[in-house]
């Protein structure tokens, strides 16, 4: 298996407010495991967030290295468990920055600190 952590793929995502679920980029947060393959996801939304919330990371100026077709948003606190089998498509992969901010994001939104 390929390693995919940092990947941006398309996926099947559940929406708790419709109880339905649509195509969606998500960014790969971790790589697969188990026996059924599951890893963590975090939804990318291209519509423009109202207010930022925590864990929110804004990507403006290099949405297209990643494979986005707009400025988008990852929102870390939606992150879910996903089968690696319902990823659809490779868009792109994060930059450093990228995966960098996430990291610091997971710990503030989870409220690990190094020591």
């Amino acid at each position: 298996m390929p390693i995919i952590q940092w990947n941006i793929y398309i996926a099947e995502i559940g929406f708790i407010e419709e109880n339905t679920s649509k195509l969606r980029p998500v960014i790969a947060i971790s790589e697969p495991v188990g026996e059924h393959n599951i890893l963590l996801v975090a939804p990318i939304y291209s519509k423009k967030a109202d207010h930022k919330l925590k864990g929110d990371i804004p990507i403006i100026d290099n949405y297209k290295d990643l494979g986005l077709m707009r400025p988008s948003t990852i929102r870390l606190h939606r992150i879910a468990p996903l089968p690696f089998i319902d990823l659809k498509e490779q868009l792109g992969y994060a930059s450093t920055e990228i995966q960098n901010a996430v990291v610091d994001e997971l710990k503030k939104l989870f409220g690990l600190f190094s020591k």
